[in-house]
């Protein structure tokens, strides 16, 4: 069994479970709604539940909230070869979901069953269609056809047009807390993997951190997180941070400014310390923020202003208007550098690899 497989044989998660029982309860009434907005961030398996529920509205001997596996309905989705499950993601280098994808998936849906069941459509990074695509989309949304059910995908609902998201009924996912996450991650590990570290550099979205134990994204990721700390105190380069943006993906690289300068707005703002971050490039900068001279008003205000722009940048990159993932980095990443926070000449080194002798430029 693949690790796909594997992950998809658990869903629901158990931070899935309530959404599923209560849409199983509506399957068994008869009472779905054409059309669900599945939202919520990164790492919670949104794009596992959306399969899994297309599998169970298809599966020909359900039980329990479950499918059998066993008859050829289940079969055919094991192999992805079902010909009443319809998946639109985005394509090419434009990372757009184009006008002619949801034209063929409103005809897919309007053709008669093959199985003799429903027809669904699974439109991944749905708020990734341009607006040619999401007009499109909005005719099938009026006039559904029945017996046919159309599953939204998205990380940025707040990206996705306000017209589609109200003729859909929407499934937000919240981030389990953090001693849920810890528990379903630890199931999953090898003994020798520090899941706790894992969890926190993943910011508590339990499949981001199982996706980090099986690559050497961990250890990029905290390259990146002291590169940051570094731009900060003029010992790393934006180009190089830059450059491990452009590694871990520019979309994921905002999160992690967005996490640090939320952990850097508490800092100022309470004096509190980073929790679960031990001796880290994070901690030691959080401790120099409080011992800088800068006034802790002029600090806050940079950093909530810094936030609104990371914020902003996330939302271009979401967009469907083609932007440049790495001009949208490099312009945050100068934003940040010029941040007033009093740092740079009260901190020497030590931010971690890499960084000697770079000046922010």
């Amino acid at each position: 069994m693949s690790n796909k497989e594997h992950l998809i044989s658990q869903v629901p998660f158990p931070w899935q479970n309530a959404h599923w029982r209560r849409l199983d309860r509506l399957r068994l009434n008869n009472q779905l709604a054409h059309a669900y907005l599945i939202a919520g961030s990164a790492g919670l398996g949104l794009q596992l539940f959306a399969v899994k529920l297309a599998h169970l509205l298809l599966c020909v001997h359900p039980e329990a909230g479950r499918t059998c596996n066993e008859c050829r309905q289940c079969r055919l989705i094991a192999k992805n070869q079902h010909p009443d499950l319809h998946r639109v993601r985005p394509e090419g280098t434009s990372r757009a979901v184009k006008v002619n994808q949801i034209r063929e998936a409103s005809e897919f849906l309007s053709m008669t069953s093959h199985a003799g069941g429903p027809k669904i459509v699974i439109i991944e990074q749905s708020h990734q269609m341009n607006p040619s695509a999401a007009n499109a989309l909005l005719k099938t949304l009026e006039e559904p056809n029945p017996d046919s059910y159309l599953l939204l995908v998205t990380e940025s609902a707040s990206a996705v047009m306000a017209t589609i998201k109200s003729r859909c009924q929407r499934l937000q996912f919240e981030t389990p807390r953090f001693e849920d996450s810890l528990e379903w991650l630890r199931k999953q590990l090898l003994d020798n993997e520090d899941e706790v570290k894992l969890l926190v550099a993943a910011d508590n979205q339990p499949l981001t951190a199982l996706e980090l134990a099986s690559s050497d994204a961990f250890e990029v990721r905290q390259s990146f997180i002291a590169d940051l700390c570094g731009v900060l105190t003029g010992h790393c380069s934006i180009r190089q941070c830059a450059t491990k943006a452009a590694k871990l993906g520019e979309h994921v690289s905002i999160g992690y400014l967005l996490n640090l300068s939320t952990l850097l707005v508490k800092s100022a703002i309470t004096g509190a310390s980073a929790n679960n971050l031990e001796d880290s490039p994070v901690s030691r900068l959080i401790q120099a923020l409080d011992q800088a001279g800068q006034n802790r008003k002029i600090q806050t205000e940079g950093l909530l202003s810094f936030y609104q722009s990371a914020l902003a940048g996330r939302q271009q990159l979401a967009g469907s208007t083609n932007p440049n993932p790495q001009l949208i980095m490099e312009s945050l990443l100068r934003q940040w550098a010029r941040l007033p926070l009093g740092l740079r000449t009260r901190l020497g080194g030590g931010f971690g690899p890499d960084n000697k002798g770079e000046s922010a430029q």
